[in-house]
């Protein structure tokens, strides 16, 4: 049964409960041709960079793209950015569906990392302008939750996308995958499509003129309820970056398994997730949002230094179902952190600036540990990735994660 004031009540509204399935079925796309782009690379290249690097070219645009879009998304507006980069990632991902069927697929590793550069460019709009959609689709009190479902639909897509991805591409081919993707994002548009906020972001005073880049700046220098939670973030995804990157070497050369095999790591990982996404709006009736914050990095670094010790499919499975729970946590609890002390003219801003600090931090962690990978070996450089997420719990004070909103002029003082 439903607990009052747990936000589950939010699936028996029909505008959620489209949007949410629309979520899920992208994700599951998304993470289907992703599993299909890293697999195919390791068949080009056993080298640990290169390998590493596909996650780095889905994460670079952000880097270069997150905060003009991110001014972009308020300005046109948050749906329709998101209809525009479903048409984007829809062209691109059918396009490589064609060159498949017509045997083009002896890609080289610059292609393959290029093409995934322009799908991260969709993924950028999409971002950007998903969580103040989001934000504005449901009742404030309800936010934290629907955040968490958001989250809850991503996982489900993790963990159910690199089983059917991994089928599919080992019986089938490469180009059903890919085609299999874009109707994901031909369905998204239409859902986008037919779906309307009922609530606009102006509803405070701070709801104008969408808010310039130096004016996010000033917001994020002077509050700490905001830079907090994106600096500890950033610091924890330098870790995921490292694990989602060298997870098909971990696959391929030390457990010796195939791609049936790598899309069940990847499945672990998701239904942890999806476990740690369905548990964070129970547990932050009980617990803080900063204990539980802490609580799951160390279950997330404890979980990655374990992947670097053992060479064995179950339990590395069973680290990967830890980790992606404390990562689901780390991130529905940062994120809301984040988007309860936004101003409502700069949350899509404010939105890319936290994107912008996850894929950012993830491309660096996959291409460092990559690098150290060619040194030291996948495991070690596993091994380095745990620990530095650890060392961020020695943060926990400086850079809080509160659920406090910050002022107009982001003066709020951070709680403890």
């Amino acid at each position: 049964m439903t607990t009052p004031g747990s936000g589950y009540e939010l699936f028996g509204e029909r505008k959620f409960r489209n949007v949410w399935t629309a979520n899920l079925v992208f994700n599951l796309g998304l993470v289907m041709l992703n599993l299909g782009v890293a697999w195919t690379m390791t068949s080009l290249t056993n080298n640990p960079l290169l390998v590493s690097m596909v996650q780095t070219a889905s994460s670079l645009p952000f880097i270069l793209f997150a905060i003009p879009l991110g001014v972009a998304t308020d300005s046109v507006g948050h749906r329709r950015m998101m209809i525009a980069s479903q048409m984007w990632m829809l062209g691109v991902t059918a396009l490589l569906g064609v060159i498949a069927i017509a045997g083009g697929w002896d890609l080289t590793p610059r292609l393959l990392l290029f093409t995934m550069f322009l799908l991260g460019v969709g993924v950028v709009v999409q971002q950007s302008s998903w969580k103040p959609f989001l934000y504005q689709l449901v009742p404030k009190d309800k936010v934290v939750a629907a955040l968490s479902f958001n989250s809850l639909s991503s996982d489900i897509g993790r963990a159910t996308g690199p089983v059917i991805g991994g089928y599919l591409m080992g019986y089938f081919g490469t180009a059903v995958v890919l085609f299999t993707s874009a109707i994901s994002h031909l369905f998204m548009m239409v859902v986008l499509k037919f779906t309307r906020s009922d609530r606009i972001a102006g509803d405070s005073t701070d709801a104008d003129a969408p808010g310039s880049l130096p004016q996010a700046w000033e917001i994020l220098r002077r509050s700490a309820n905001l830079y907090g939670p994106i600096v500890r973030t950033a610091m924890v995804m330098v870790t995921c970056g490292a694990v989602l990157g060298l997870l098909p070497l971990e696959a391929k050369e030390n457990i010796q398994t195939g791609p049936i095999g790598y899309g069940g790591l990847l499945a672990a990982l998701g239904i942890g997730s999806a476990i740690g996404a369905a548990l964070t709006p129970v547990l932050l009736r009980h617990v803080r949002l900063s204990r539980l914050s802490a609580a799951a990095v160390l279950v997330l670094g404890l979980a990655v230094i374990g992947i670097s010790q053992w060479d064995s499919m179950a339990l590395d499975a069973s680290f990967l179902l830890f980790y992606g729970c404390a990562w689901s946590i780390v991130s529905i609890t940062h994120l809301s952190a984040v988007q309860i002390a936004s101003p409502d003219n700069m949350r899509g801003l404010i939105a890319a600036v936290y994107g912008l600090a996850v894929q950012g931090s993830m491309a660096a962690g996959s291409f460092g540990f990559g690098l150290a990978a060619q040194q030291i070996g996948v495991s070690r450089a596993i091994l380095a990735a745990g620990l530095f997420a650890l060392s961020s719990l020695l943060f926990v004070r400086r850079l809080p994660v509160t659920e406090e909103s910050s002022s107009p002029r982001g003066s709020s003082s951070p709680r403890h």
